[in-house]
């Protein structure tokens, strides 16, 4: 794999992304890989090849985590005004590649235009926040008649962010900016399956004037992950994915006394009572549950029916028919395709159990056809009724355009479906009476709340209170808790005679 005119292990960021490889990146270079086992990245529209990506070598772990480790001491002496204005060139340089960082979402995810714009700017807020909230990491200070005391915070060393392959440029801003404003350095660990923003966050981050080390990529799966999670080095892990992989990934971190913060699988509810405004709550279960074509795990997978509003699901399904499913760069598009055909067909394969245990396939998105994108990855929005919760469908996290109804007697019976549900993601209330909102908020054992909104996974300063089987870890991101999470705190005790 020469490339004309340099090295056949790294290249300049300009070149970076030509090639149809995804390199790692590591002490400011990016490096190819040295792998034998590389994987294809395809359009989920087309199957058209995009780009493979190299389950890296141990040694590459290795090298990416020594240049984070030489990198840490000098970053976190740098003063907090030099780091903050740093990160706020990068913020200027991501925006001057707006354009590229969108088109790559809808390619290579299958976002639609509408999702990519909304998930560049929640990035650009992470890392805005990041760079506000730095000036409220204060200490404690105290003085008696023979002694001060004050604490300081120190940052960690190298941190480790996972990420999944839905959100690849949103997501690893949840942390990142984080880690880097409170003096760590950071490797990303991205999803196998859409590599390459995480390419184009490099190529920014050089021209941002970064020091080496300070950022690295390793590409890879789980045996990379693994890998990494084994290194000394690395103090403290953020990890977003399923729950299968991030309940091993928490214990992996905590038996090696590692920091760590996991959040998994979602199950959200969204309750509509017989008082709520019918038109709105339709159309905002159905923008929830087939938006980002259901890959999303803050999208309202479950409808609730309180009552006589099950009357209602009829005019859901016309709602949903009328969405447009395509290419997520046709601005038409209001549905995309999900990421893989290993994914397509998990879905259809709950779909199936779900007929079988007896659900009723009210609205049938398998087999859905695009005709100028014959090969695409796609699921109609799909809507199933007579959902009990024994059922596949209800118990697993379908991650597809997949909609499962179910329907209550009252407002008690539905609080108690979405208490007894193990994951704590998100639920909404439907309703135009304040009181049934404050009982429900009060009653639910869920983390983040909507009143006539499904929850998105909050942005800014905001806490993504995630809790029950949705969430693994000691603290809340991002907010005052993030430079918690990122620092160790001192308490120093002095007297002078």
């Amino acid at each position: 794999m020469e490339a004309s005119g340099h090295d056949a292990r790294t290249t300049d960021a300009s070149s970076a992304l030509f090639f149809g490889v995804s390199y790692n990146f590591i002490g400011n270079s990016f490096v190819l890989s040295k792998s034998r086992t590389w994987m294809k990245v395809l359009d989920p529209a087309s199957q058209s090849f995009i780009t493979r990506v190299p389950e890296s070598a141990a040694a590459e772990i290795q090298d990416a985590v020594a240049a984070a480790t030489a990198a840490q001491p000098l970053w976190a002496s740098t003063p907090l005004s030099t780091r903050r204005k740093t990160l706020l060139t990068l913020i200027s340089i991501l925006r001057q590649n707006a354009s590229k960082i969108r088109h790559t979402l809808c390619v290579e995810v299958g976002k639609t235009l509408a999702d990519a714009d909304a998930e560049f700017e929640r990035g650009i807020d992470a890392l805005e926040t990041a760079c506000s909230i730095a000036n409220e990491n204060g200490g404690f200070h105290y003085i008696n008649q023979s002694a001060e005391i004050y604490s300081i915070t120190e940052p960690l060393g190298v941190c480790l962010t996972i990420c999944p392959f839905n959100f690849p440029f949103l997501i690893p801003l949840w942390s990142i900016p984080y880690a880097l404003i409170t003096g760590n350095t950071v490797i990303l660990k991205p999803s196998e399956q859409t590599p390459s923003v995480s390419q184009i966050l490099a190529e920014c981050i050089l021209q941002a004037g970064f020091l080496p080390g300070i950022f690295n990529i390793v590409h890879g799966t789980a045996g990379v992950t693994s890998g990494l999670l084994s290194q000394p080095a690395i103090r403290v892990v953020n990890f977003v994915g399923s729950l299968a992989v991030g309940e091993q990934v928490y214990e992996h971190a905590r038996a090696t006394r590692k920091r760590i913060q996991v959040e998994c699988n979602g199950k959200n509810h969204g309750v509509v009572l017989e008082d709520a405004n019918k038109k709105k709550a339709l159309y905002a279960i159905a923008g929830s549950a087939f938006g980002a074509a259901g890959q999303r795990c803050m999208s309202v997978a479950v409808a609730v029916f309180v009552g006589a509003t099950k009357e209602w699901i009829d005019d859901l399904v016309e709602i949903a028919k009328m969405l447009v499913v395509g290419c997520g760069l046709d601005p038409l598009v209001e549905v995309g395709p999900v990421i893989t055909i290993a994914s397509k067909n998990r879905i259809e394969e709950i779909i199936n159990a779900a007929e079988s245990e007896g659900a009723n396939v009210l609205l049938d998105g398998r087999n859905y056809k695009v005709a100028e994108y014959p090969d695409g990855n796609f699921i109609g929005p799909t809507i199933l009724t007579n959902v009990h919760p024994h059922m596949t469908c209800y118990q697993e996290e379908i991650f597809g355009p997949v909609l499962c109804c179910i329907e209550t007697a009252n407002l008690d019976d539905a609080i108690t479906l979405v208490n007894n549900n193990r994951y704590g993601n998100g639920c909404t209330l439907f309703t135009s009476n304040p009181m049934n909102a404050r009982i429900f908020q009060h009653s639910v054992n869920v983390g983040q709340i909507g009143i006539n909104v499904p929850i998105m996974a909050p942005s800014g300063p905001v806490l993504r209170t995630t809790n029950k089987d949705s969430f693994l870890g000691d603290l809340n991101m991002p907010g005052k808790t993030a430079t918690q999470f990122y620092t160790l705190t001192k308490t120093v005790t002095t007297m002078w005679s």
